[in-house]
């Protein structure tokens, strides 16, 4: 070749050029060559498709984001049938496991903080003759706030709960609200 003809021929690529679906023609072409050796490796077609089918089954039966039995504490300040009623719904749900009553708002601070209790319940003095004269008073549940997917599950259920427990309690009101408050501290 000469000097003339490379000096001509500098600007222009030797190779005839693509019209833009080189990379897919390429890619298809690769993909399909991956396929054909997998029909050849059983092994490898084999782990590839039930590594996944048990990672599945196990994460779907191991992570589980219903909790239950979460360790509860309760400070009942007075004992009152609307006070027994509400902790027995809350029992009967699965989500709480009463294992402390406690007797001093101190006591019940220390368990929470302690990580002895995941939840606390406290029904105050007065509790009842309050929610029966209209006064809305509120009801503390305090969580633990080091858990969220637990503490969320289970306060997402608390008020449908006690409102259901409370129907046969309660015959005066609107269904639809509960009489009292029911103030959530995470803690």
């Amino acid at each position: 070749m000469s000097a003339i003809n490379a000096i001509d021929n500098a600007g222009e690529s030797r190779e005839p050029r693509e019209t833009g679906f080189g990379f897919w023609r390429r890619s298809y072409a690769m993909v399909v060559k991956e396929f054909i050796q997998l029909r050849r490796d059983r092994v490898s077609f084999a782990m590839i498709v039930m590594i996944p089918v048990m990672q599945l089954l196990l994460f779907g039966y191991a992570i589980n984001t219903t909790p239950r039995n979460l360790p509860t504490a309760v400070l009942l300040q007075e004992d009152s049938d609307l006070g027994r009623s509400i902790l027995k719904a809350l029992q009967n749900t699965d989500y709480f496991r009463f294992t402390r009553e406690v007797h001093s708002v101190a006591e019940f601070d220390d368990l929470l903080l302690s990580g002895k209790v995941l939840f606390g319940v406290e029904i105050p003095r007065g509790f009842e003759r309050a929610v029966r004269r209209g006064d809305y008073p509120a009801m503390l549940v305090a969580a633990d706030a080091t858990d969220p997917v637990a503490a969320g599950s289970a306060l997402s259920a608390l008020s449908v709960v006690v409102q259901t427990a409370l129907e046969h309690d309660l015959h005066a009101g609107d269904p639809a609200s509960l009489p009292f408050e029911i103030r959530v501290h995470a803690r």
